[in-house]
């Protein structure tokens, strides 16, 4: 059951900013043979490497505190609605699918705030990190 949780979690994490990442790494079969690390502490690794790609300039840097905060925050939230689903009673399948509905519908709030903050940044961008963004988010799940 706690398994299963965790692959749900990192399911909807998956299909934020870090989707392909989440997505590569939690195959079935890596997570029963290797301890979970924190997604918090694994989305800031993926941001640091994607400013350190992207070669954030001190003009962007507001955008992008902006874009990275989002994106922790919601992973975060994420982390911690299933942290506490995890410590629940066994529910009936219509609770667990009353349950799922909410997370998801405040999924989706948490990724139209950080579309906002995807959208200042991308605009604060020079064509050449544009590029880079665009192969980074196109690994995205549809």
């Amino acid at each position: 059951m706690r398994k299963m949780q965790f692959i749900i979690l990192t399911a909807l994490l998956g299909a934020g900013a870090m989707a392909p990442a989440f997505a590569d790494q939690m195959s079935s079969s890596q997570t029963a043979s290797r301890p979970h690390q924190d997604p918090v502490a694994k989305v800031d690794q993926r941001l640091a490497r994607l400013k350190e790609e992207l070669r954030i300039t001190g003009d962007q840097e507001q955008a992008w505190s902006a874009y990275a905060e989002k994106t922790r925050s919601n992973v975060k939230e994420m982390r911690d609605q299933m942290e506490a689903a995890m410590r629940e009673p066994v529910e009936t399948a219509p609770q667990r699918f009353d349950r799922h509905i909410e997370l998801m519908k405040k999924r989706l709030v948490n990724f139209e705030n950080m579309d906002q903050a995807l959208k200042q940044l991308y605009a604060a961008l020079t064509p050449e990190q544009k590029a880079i963004a665009d192969r980074h988010f196109s690994r995205m799940r549809r």
